[in-house]
């Protein structure tokens, strides 16, 4: 519910723990298929503040003793027409720096996570692009870039 002078009800969602040879539950968040047309969109909001921080939003796997669970983000394929967008950004500020953006492969025991950037196959056109670019300055420089390796 909504609150005039205070804050506004929470709202969870979760399945009950497993027993202890099970699995736990799933929840599934889906919109219906559409046989012409679009199908329905999912959107998951947090909300606006007009004198303090913005909602957060977090999405997390869980670990295990086996593999950690998989985070997986991708836009549909297309049979007739361009597949679906991936965009990924970072906030804007009007009055202080615009949002970080951190993208960092995991820390092992062994070895390292991999990170890989890689534009997709064109198979009868061109391949997709790549483009690392720092970003412009209005007033001063723009941004540096750098790539290296780490000491051995």
């Amino acid at each position: 519910g909504s609150g005039a002078a205070t804050s506004s009800g929470s709202l969870g969602l979760s399945t009950s723990d497993a027993g202890a040879a099970g699995v736990s539950g799933q929840v599934t968040l889906s919109s219906g298929t559409a046989s012409s047309g679009t199908s329905g969109a999912v959107g998951i909001e947090s909300g606006s503040s007009s004198s303090g921080s913005g909602g957060a939003i977090s999405l997390s796997v869980g670990s295990g003793d086996g593999a950690g669970g998989t985070l997986s983000l991708s836009a549909g394929d297309s049979s007739a027409d361009d597949g679906g967008l991936v965009q990924i950004a970072s906030g804007t500020s009007q009055a202080g720096s615009g949002g970080a953006m951190s993208l960092t492969a995991g820390q092992g025991s062994t070895f390292g996570g991999a990170l890989s950037i890689d534009g997709g196959l064109g198979s009868t056109d061109l391949g997709g692009a790549v483009t690392i670019k720092s970003g412009s300055g209005a007033a001063t420089s723009s941004g540096s870039l750098g790539l290296s390796t780490s000491d051995a």
